[in-house]
Formats: C-alpha cells, structure tokens, sequence
C-alpha cells in the first residue's frame, strides 16, 4: 500500500505536471470509487474547474480546483498516470481530460481506492469533514508531542504496532515504515502501549520523522505493483534497516517475521526491546 512518502512523491510528480491544466471532461468507468456524489454530480462539478494546487493530508492527495476540492486515496495499489492518447486499459477508472487534450488517468487494479469532492476550496472546512476528520496527527506536525501519545494511549490494550498502523492517532505511516520505526527506536513490536513511557514515545516520534523524512528523499518505497508512475520508482527499498531483511544491520542475528494484526512484521529480537511491568522506563 502506498504510504505517506509514495502519496508524498505522487503529489510532488503530479504538482509539477498537471497545475494550472483546466478539466475538459471527465469519464468514469467504474462509480464506487466516488463516495459523497453520484456520477453526474462528479463530472458536472469538475467540468470547467482550472486546478490551482495539489497537497496531502496523511495518505489523502489534495487537489485544490477554483471552486472545488477532490480527495483521493489511492488505498492498495492506486496510481495516476498522465497521457495523452492510447486506448484505455480495463484497470483504468477514472479519466481527467483536460483542455490542453492531456488526460490524468486514475488506475487501479483492485479498486479500492476512493475520491470525495466538496464544493468548497475552504480547506479548513473539508478537514473538519468526513473522511479527513477521522484521521490523527501526522508525525510531523508540530502538536505530535510524547504527551499526546501518551494521551491516547492512556486506555488502550494493544500492541506498539497496531498503534503505529493507526490513522485515526498517527496518520501517514503504513506496515513498512511502521517496522523500520520501531527498529530504530528498540521497541520490540509486540510491546504493549501501556507499559510504555513519555522516553519510548520520543524515540517514536523523532524516528517516524527521521524514516518518512529519508523515505521521500529517496521517492519512497517501491514494491510489487506500485510504482508512483510508469516512469517513477522510489529507491527507499534499498535502504530498509529490517522489513523483509534477514539480517540485522546492528548485530548480525536473524530478522524474524511474525504476524501482528495480521500484517507481516520484520523485527531484531536481540535489539528491539519487549517492555513489561518490571523493565518499563
């Protein structure tokens, strides 16, 4: 699934691209992707609209119209492609053709992805909106505090993991980026948030930024199908400290794989600590 570096570098590729096209037409061949409208609300909505920017709330692409604004959450293996003939392939949903005859295709293998639009470009209001609202702090923001981790965790039962998998209290990191997180900050992932300390919710947060920070550097990770477009990989796969290793960078011991909420976790059991009742700090 892309997570916040590929949307990030999805953004940034589309930025430079498509602002300042106007939308001609829009095609849509497959409707359960629009949540909040019907087809024909959709298309009318963005017909004539000229796109001003694009920006990105936690894994939500952010495309700001003259009078409008479109979320889109590419969800598993969403991608957008610019092009400018062809014929469409069967995996391609939504088509943006703009004025200029270019087209932004929306492309989507299993279909999971969604689109909102808002007839509004008051982006504080669509955040306060279904579906941004549900989302928590991304590890960047400046309210991202050890004490507000520590707020949240405060009644919870459940593993360090889960709680970095969680958007509605860290929005923007993913299963990958989750265990390189935790690799760097020793923390074994199966550790239950309530025997961590205000120390252990430091070490998440500035490593969260330390790993986002380098994983856009480098375009973010590409793995199996997504890719940020036909022509753009990330190279962050090449630089990853244990998910899907099989050795440990630091001491040499095996990486090990386990399940955690069903998700594939990659862990040192030598340098990531489990923390219980009488080891908490």
């Amino acid at each position: 699934m892309p997570e916040l570096p590929e949307v990030e570098t999805v953004r940034m590729i589309l930025k430079k691209k498509i602002v300042g096209k106007t939308i001609k037409n829009v095609l849509v061949y497959y409707e359960k992707i629009i949540k909040n409208a019907n087809t024909d609300e959709f298309i009318s909505l963005l017909k004539k609209q000229r796109l001003i920017d694009i920006e990105r709330q936690g894994k939500y692409l952010i495309f700001i119209f003259s009078d409008i604004i479109l979320l889109s959450h590419l969800r598993m293996e969403g991608k957008y492609l610019l092009q400018t003939d062809g014929p469409y392939t069967k995996h391609e949903h939504i088509i943006f053709r703009f004025t200029d005859n270019n087209e932004l295709r929306y492309h989507d293998t299993r279909k999971f992805g969604t689109m909102h639009i808002f007839k509004t470009t008051d982006f504080t209001q669509v955040k306060r909106l279904s579906p941004l609202n549900k989302l928590g702090l991304e590890p960047f923001d400046i309210a991202m505090t050890p004490e507000y981790l520590a707020q949240k965790t405060l009644k919870l039962n459940r593993s360090v993991k889960s709680l970095l998998l969680d958007q509605s209290i860290i929005s923007g990191l993913g299963n990958i980026y989750a265990d390189e997180v935790l690799f760097l900050s020793k923390i074994h992932p199966q550790t239950n948030v309530k025997y961590l300390g205000i120390e252990n919710f430091r070490a998440l947060i500035e490593n969260s930024r330390t790993v986002l920070s380098r994983a856009i550097s480098y375009g973010g990770t590409t793995v199996r199908s997504f890719k940020a477009s036909d022509e753009i990989s990330g190279s962050f796969q090449n630089y990853l400290s244990v998910h899907t290793k099989t050795n440990c960078p630091v001491c040499g011991r095996d990486i090990i794989k386990i399940k955690i909420i069903g998700r594939g976790t990659y862990l040192c059991e030598n340098c990531q600590k489990r923390y219980d009742n009488s080891n908490n700090i």
